[in-house]
């Protein structure tokens, strides 16, 4: 009798240790939500920690502590549970698709890759989808399959067309595509939907400016210009930072807005008046509102802010093109000379000898139209006198006269 109590005490201790361990699971996994809702990630770590000892084969304790654990900057631990979570329970998309932010988080973009790419977007449920190609997308770009990331991100824009960080990676994946027009799109998109991602609105201007810089056709190059322009305003407007008032003065500057332009560029100049580059758009500027002096001057204060070797190229290539327009071929051949380009060095030679030639040939035909008024004068004068002979005699070699003239010289 005594052995039988032992056996169902025994067994009813047992139960009430379940149970108690299992109430205690549950308080502490409502405890981490708790602390996870609130961002507290030190303390939604702990209590998931505390889950998984206790329930060491549920799957989603794993996965909450992974995805606090990413969130707390722990992300090795993260991926560790992360991978628990899915080897537990491979069926649910969340968990792949945590594990894959996390493992490009570590730059092991290859591996978030292979984990995602056999999911189906269209087979997984609907509140997981923009999660899973915003994820998909930047690891197929990072690991140079942007055409794949355009596929997957454009079929769920159609899907969710409000979703700016959509729109933003799309626009990602087509930037790494080369095509700088969608890409432009897409970061406008998503800087319409988003005024205040900053990031959307540079990545549209850039891209915007890159697309002009490219097209072809003078329509398509104002249309980029334009679109870019109206952003990098707003952005600027918004944000008057000094790289966004650059842009401003930048894409205005393709647009031919060139006093729009100049407005922003001096803004950035006021916040960084030793930056080279603002003092060659200045000049870009003032050369095509024909202010050749004062561009010139704007590239010299370029040349004195220590520029990078680019930009030092284009200061001179710049002032090349500007003493160029002001006919001093000696300075231009200098300044092209200096931004290493050889042929426009013979270029500007050949222009001196042509414009020395024209000198010359002006100076033989203003000689030549003095003795032809002279001789005029001469027939008029001998008439007055009424040596009449004389002044037909004159007069006759004027017809022979004119006419080289307007050969020679007209």
């Amino acid at each position: 009798m005594k052995s039988v109590l032992s056996r169902a005490t025994s067994a009813t201790a047992a139960v009430l240790l379940l149970l108690a361990s299992a109430a205690t699971a549950h308080a502490e996994w409502n405890k981490g939500l708790e602390a996870y809702k609130k961002r507290d990630w030190a303390a939604a770590v702990k209590e998931f920690e505390e889950v998984t000892k206790t329930n060491p084969n549920y799957a989603g304790g794993y996965y909450m502590l992974g995805v606090s654990q990413r969130a707390a900057g722990q992300v090795s631990p993260a991926i560790a549970s992360l991978r628990k979570a899915v080897e537990l329970d491979g069926s649910q998309s969340s968990y792949k698709i945590a594990l894959g932010q996390a493992l490009l988080q570590a730059d092991q973009n290859q591996a978030a890759y292979d984990l995602l790419k056999p999911l189906s977007l269209s087979a997984m449920d609907a509140s997981h989808r923009s999660s899973y190609a915003l994820v998909f997308g930047q690891a197929a770009t990072k690991t140079n399959r942007s055409d794949e990331a355009v596929a997957v991100l454009s079929t769920q824009v159609r899907a969710d067309a409000k979703n700016g960080d959509l729109h933003q990676a799309l626009g990602v994946a087509y930037n790494a595509n080369g095509d700088d027009g969608k890409a432009y799109s897409s970061f406008a998109t998503a800087f319409e939907l988003d005024p205040k991602n900053d990031v959307s609105g540079s990545n549209a201007v850039r891209s915007g400016i890159l697309a002009g810089r490219r097209a072809s056709a003078d329509a398509d190059k104002a249309r980029y210009y334009t679109g870019a322009a109206q952003v990098a305003e707003r952005l600027a407007a918004s944000s008057p930072t000094f790289d966004h008032n650059l842009l401003a003065g930048e894409a205005l500057l393709g647009a031919k807005q060139y006093a729009k332009a100049q407005g922003w560029l001096e803004k950035a100049k006021a916040q960084q008046p030793s930056n080279a580059l603002v003092y060659l758009y200045l000049a870009q500027c003032k050369t095509s509102n024909n202010q050749l002096q004062a561009a010139i001057a704007d590239l010299q204060q370029g040349l004195k802010a220590g520029p990078s070797a680019k930009v030092r190229t284009q200061i001179y290539s710049q002032g090349g093109y500007v003493y160029d327009k002001m006919k001093d071929y000696d300075q231009a051949a200098q300044w092209y000379q200096n931004a290493g380009n050889d042929r426009m060095v013979a270029s500007m030679r050949e222009k001196k000898g042509a414009a020395q030639q024209n000198l010359a040939a002006d100076q033989e035909c203003a000689e030549f139209k003095r003795k032809i008024d002279a001789l005029k004068l001469q027939v008029s004068e001998l008439q007055k006198l009424g040596d009449l002979e004389s002044a037909k005699l004159l007069q006759e070699q004027l017809p022979t006269l004119e006419r080289d003239y307007a050969e020679r010289c007209r």
